[in-house]
């Protein structure tokens, strides 16, 4: 040190004044810095705990089978292009040339299948990890009829709560892998699945630039939505968000702010059971508000006093009608049962009083009547759906019936009357009565839906329909016969439902009142 201060301060005041203060300045610097650096400083950050609630998965209903694929792997398919490819009897549905005429080896054994062959979902439909995410609701609740419903793919399916996307009600079957499950387990084909896709492209170059469809009111906007949920189909889709998401739209907007739906029961029935399903899929809080409207109406309709006591608990063509008939009655039932399933406040006496109606309808020969008790005709199987779905599906009452629609045909050729209308309702319930009616039935239906499918994916309805003189567009037979074949993943069986002890339902069944003078109308 005396060695470093001896050399140092004679070297110091060596410099000139200027140098001698540049240099005690940096040395002050340094000593500055080196005493700051031999500080510890030591910072306090309160801990951040966080906790989560436990929310297992729901447990499988049902056994995977061995190999859930084996059907739909081994073979190869040449995707739809216009007129030609895509394999149904040389015919080739498919309405977009979206394949290229590109074959690949189907092939839905990984995760990533989506992305490595983009067609595969063509035929299966790969549901993306992305989609399964828990919800994120977005917009603005109540806004619904001050501006469009964007962002409808902002609440994605998986909400927390809902046991799968769309709950079991729905989810269980249409949604990812598992719709394959369900297809093989009750007898579909890949031929089926490539006709419902086929339709379903079909429906998406006919959407019109509101979102709606060509058919009377928001029927087909109703009834073509019903198709796209039906195949799992939502605002996050790959192929088909925007077409869903502008439908869903246009929707929402025919809910005034009375709850009424343009048109009449039918319409409000259609777009109430749309609505209903589009919710459970999406969690959408954008159709929380027009569906609780909707669903209000319906009740509020169905508690007028009609003029014949044995209509009551039914619908007719207005909101405000004393009269009644099963036709309306069904469809306005099933967007009831679709919207308390989603959460909707529907009071157990509302169920009551529409099975106690439908049975009003029921005559002992086993059928329903359109006004009165009544056998055969489009309303037989209407009845027995809506009591399927009520929790009646084991009243022998119910079982004679199937027995009756079990010795019907389904005739392309020749069948008159409401073809279309029947073969729906007849297709949903024997589905609904079990392997009994239901393995019958399926083959005619869907070897005759399939044959008979046009090149672009639709269906005109059957030369001898009587539908002919009421319904113009291929709208309202494409999307039911779209509906049909979607069967196998659509609804579970409404037993397996009830029968599972995680669902316990209440008791939606009513005794049987004596029934009206029998009047069969020509249906």
């Amino acid at each position: 040190m005396k060695l470093i201060t001896k050399n140092f301060l004679p070297w110091l005041m060596s410099l000139t004044t200027i140098m001698r203060y540049f240099v005690i300045a940096l040395l002050f610097h340094v000593g500055i810095l080196a005493l700051l650096g031999s500080v510890k400083i030591v910072s306090k950050i309160p801990g951040i705990g966080g906790s989560f609630l436990p929310t297992p998965l729901p447990p499988q209903s049902d056994e995977l089978p061995e190999d859930a694929y084996a059907t739909y792997r081994d073979f190869d398919y040449s995707g739809p292009e216009l007129g030609q490819g895509g394999g149904l009897g040389g015919k080739g549905p498919g309405g977009v040339p979206t394949a290229g005429g590109q074959k690949y080896s189907a092939s839905i054994a990984q995760t990533a299948a989506g992305a490595e062959a983009p067609n595969v979902g063509e035929v299966i439909g790969v549901f993306s990890e992305a989609a399964t995410a828990i919800a994120r609701p977005a917009g603005t609740p109540g806004g619904i009829g001050t501006g469009p419903v964007s962002g409808l793919g902002d609440a994605l399916a998986g909400a927390g709560g809902i046991k799968g996307p769309g709950g079991p009600w729905l989810g269980a079957g249409r949604m990812g892998p598992q719709r394959a499950v369900n297809l093989d387990k009750f007898g579909g084909t890949k031929e089926t699945e490539r006709a419902v896709m086929a339709a379903l492209r079909w429906l998406k170059a006919n959407q019109q630039s509101d979102g709606n469809w060509e058919l009377r009111n928001g029927a087909g906007a109703a009834l073509a939505i019903l198709c796209f949920l039906g195949h799992g189909e939502n605002a996050d889709s790959p192929e088909f968000s925007q077409t869903v998401s502008k439908g869903l739209e246009f929707l929402a907007k025919q809910v005034n702010a009375q709850g009424v739906v343009p048109g009449g029961m039918y319409e409000q029935g259609l777009v109430t059971l749309a609505l209903s399903e589009g919710f459970m899929l999406t969690q959408s809080p954008l159709l929380r508000e027009p569906l609780e409207r909707a669903t209000k109406l319906i009740l509020k309709s169905q508690a007028i006093p009609k003029a014949n006591p044995a209509g009551q608990g039914g619908w007719h063509y207005a909101w405000n009608a004393n009269t009644h008939d099963l036709s309306v009655s069904g469809w306005v039932f099933m967007a009831l049962k679709s919207a308390k399933t989603a959460g909707m406040d529907v009071p157990q006496e509302a169920m009551d009083q529409a099975a106690k109606y439908f049975w009003n309808m029921y005559h002992e020969g086993g059928g329903f009547g359109y006004s009165g008790p009544g056998l055969g005709g489009a309303m037989t199987p209407v009845g027995v759906l809506c009591q399927q779905f009520l929790g009646n599906g084991d009243d022998k009452r119910i079982k004679k019936t199937l027995d009756n629609i079990k010795k019907t045909t389904m005739d392309w050729e020749n069948d008159g009357g409401w073809t279309m209308y029947r073969w729906y309702y007849a297709t949903l319930a024997s589905f609904q009565g079990g392997e009994q009616y239901w393995g019958s039935w399926n083959r005619q239906m869907r070897d005759t839906l399939v044959k008979n499918q046009k090149e672009d994916g639709r269906w005109e309805l059957p030369p001898k329909s009587g539908e002919t003189s009421h319904v113009k567009s291929a709208v309202y037979s494409t999307t039911l016969a779209c509906l049909m074949l979607e069967v196998y993943y659509r609804y579970l069986p409404i037993y397996q439902l009830i029968n599972d002890p995680r669902n316990a339902p209440k008791t939606d069944s009513a005794p049987a009142a004596e029934p009206a003078d029998p009047l069969v109308a020509a249906r």
